[in-house]
């Protein structure tokens, strides 16, 4: 169950129940004088019996170790009360530590909640009561210490550099060793999976392009090992890195591909005409709370895509409206396209 990844770099699976990310690699990094647990986990009991086993078998208390929030996602903070409540340091970064107070309230989930219109999804009959993530949020809000991008972060032996890892959330913050060549990607590198991408709203322009800015930066990293927190450790960063670039070339022509000149279409639309890895046969048959992190990756997309000038977006009264505009995407890079025609 316990593995040690790299010298003094501990992790093992916090369950997420009924969720198909299955679990959470949870990273635990001891040092002489601090230890530092990387994410919490699901506000649920099968998590939580997770985490405590885990901190146990690693022969530490709740009491005496500190916390940092890479990201604002349930699974990823919906336990940190529990050490909140312990008087632990807990340390998140300041977009997305400001988002997880906010998280507590039921107003963020209602703006959430208000795109189900903006996406021409009301007949889906979405509930935010369903949705993974507000089922399992933390219940409270938390003081947090901010983490500064540029900073340093240290644990006995690791100086880890705080980089900006923007695109799966808003503030999503990574952790990188140069010496060590380590980094603690969080969710912004998975593998075989791919991180969800959505769309956050308006205020965030282009939040597919921010993503691959943000991989890119990585790609002049020397990294070696890369710690995501779902499915695989990842030995070949740069390698999955310009496979998820590819990926979202593919999506992005999918989606072009999936439109007809001269017609208007919702992203529920898009959505019920592209393909999904899930197991469903069509969108009728998806499970609802998973038609919340689909639609929004199409909305990501698609906003791309207008903002490249492939589709026009209109926005009016009732759902936003895509039209298409061009045959072929605008790529992030000559490379990937080729592959993409060459597939």
């Amino acid at each position: 169950m316990i593995k040690e990844v790299a010298k003094d770099i501990y992790t093992f699976p916090v369950t997420l129940p009924n969720n198909p990310l299955k679990a959470l690699n949870l990273y635990v990094v001891k040092g002489k004088d601090r230890t530092v647990v990387f994410d919490t986990g699901f506000n649920a009991e099968a998590s939580r019996e997770d985490l405590l086993n885990g901190l146990k078998a690693l022969d530490v208390s709740i009491e005496e170790v500190e916390v940092v929030l890479t990201h604002l996602h349930s699974d990823h903070v919906g336990l940190v009360n529990l050490f909140a409540d312990a008087g632990c340091k807990i340390y998140a970064g300041e977009v997305d530590g400001q988002l997880i107070n906010e998280m507590v309230t039921r107003e963020y989930w209602d703006a959430l909640e208000a795109l189900i219109p903006l996406y021409g999804m009301e007949e889906d009959e979405l509930i935010t009561d369903e949705n993974p993530g507000y089922k399992h949020r933390l219940k409270k809000t938390i003081d947090y210490i901010e983490l500064e991008i540029g900073k340093y972060f240290n644990v006995g032996d690791y100086h880890f550099e705080i980089l900006d890892l923007s695109g799966h959330t808003p503030g999503h913050l990574g952790f990188y060793d140069k010496d060590k060549k380590i980094l603690l990607s969080a969710d912004t590198i998975l593998d075989p999976i791919t991180p969800n991408i959505t769309f956050w709203g308006f205020e965030y322009p282009d939040i597919l392009n921010t993503y691959i800015e943000t991989l890119r930066s990585l790609k002049n990293l020397e990294i070696d090992l890369a710690l995501a927190t779902h499915r695989k450790i990842i030995t070949n960063p740069h390698e999955r890195m310009d496979d998820l670039i590819l990926h979202h070339n593919e999506r992005l022509q999918e989606i072009l591909d999936a439109m007809d000149f001269d017609r208007e279409y919702t992203v529920r639309e898009i959505s019920a005409n592209i393909s999904w890895r899930i197991r469903a046969d069509n969108w009728d048959e998806f499970p609802r709370a998973q038609k919340w992190f689909a639609a929004g990756e199409t909305m990501a997309h698609l906003h791309h895509l207008a903002n490249t000038d492939c589709v026009r977006m209109e926005k009016g009264e009732g759902p936003l409206k895509f039209i298409k505009l061009k045959e072929q995407i605008v790529p992030f890079n000559k490379e990937s396209m080729e592959d993409v025609k060459s597939l």
